[in-house]
């Protein structure tokens, strides 16, 4: 999508990355997504929304983008980021305080259990992008924390069990007897894996990415 962000970019318009959220907690999956997939169609289809925000003489593109993540304290957490290449002037905070009520009021309609109806502050959060990033593209799967934690692990149980007095009997070098396995299963092993555990990928994503012919730059947009 970049280079459609950045023919924008360079005719004056802007790349608005949009947040839509549901209340959650250890709720099931399945129904909070099938409130928020349900909740966006309809919030697309909505006058304020398709004539108001983003008609077509404004839309250039919408990228949407449905994302998973998980907390061992809250559970599943459904979302959805929206990014619209839009020539509309105006401001973000006019945005939000437009798009927050009817986000709300679309959720309530949809949405069999009113715990997921979101408030209007947290439910929705509007921002302007220039690279069309947002917090979750920072290492979203975690390379970074597994591979120090891989050696993390390995530091930690090679200074451990080069303290122990084991026995004489004869292994392959760099590998450990059953005793020390034993005796350091609970403040070695157990938590390491605990820990992996928590940073493991936690998190799912489907992009949809939908172009306006209509748009006054659609002309000036690279072939695909």
């Amino acid at each position: 999508m970049t280079p459609y962000r950045q023919v924008l970019l360079d005719n004056g318009g802007k790349n608005i990355l949009m947040t839509f959220k549901l209340r959650h907690k250890n709720d099931s999956l399945l129904k909070l997504q099938n409130v928020l997939k349900e909740s966006i169609k309809k919030l697309k289809d909505d006058n304020i929304w398709k004539n108001i925000l983003f008609p077509s003489k404004y839309r250039l593109y919408v990228k949407t983008e449905f994302e998973i993540s998980w907390s061992q304290e809250n559970g599943f957490h459904p979302h959805c980021h929206l990014q619209i290449g839009t020539t509309n002037p105006m401001e973000t905070e006019e945005i939000k305080s437009l798009i927050a009520p009817v986000w709300k009021r679309i959720v309530t309609d949809v949405s069999p259990n009113k715990y997921f109806i979101p408030n209007l502050t947290n439910g929705v959060d509007v921002r302007e992008s220039l690279s069309g990033k947002h917090s979750e593209d920072k290492d979203p799967y975690r390379i970074d924390d597994m591979k120090e934690l891989i050696n993390k692990s390995s530091h930690e149980m090679k200074e451990k069990f080069n303290k122990l007095n084991t026995d004489t009997t004869r292994r392959f070098n760099g590998s450990y007897s059953h005793l020390e396995m034993q005796s350091n299963l609970g403040d070695i092993f157990i938590p390491i894996l605990k820990e992996i555990y928590q940073k493991t990928i936690k998190s799912f994503r489907r992009l949809f990415l939908n172009i306006n012919s209509h748009h006054p730059l659609f002309s000036k947009l690279p072939p695909k």
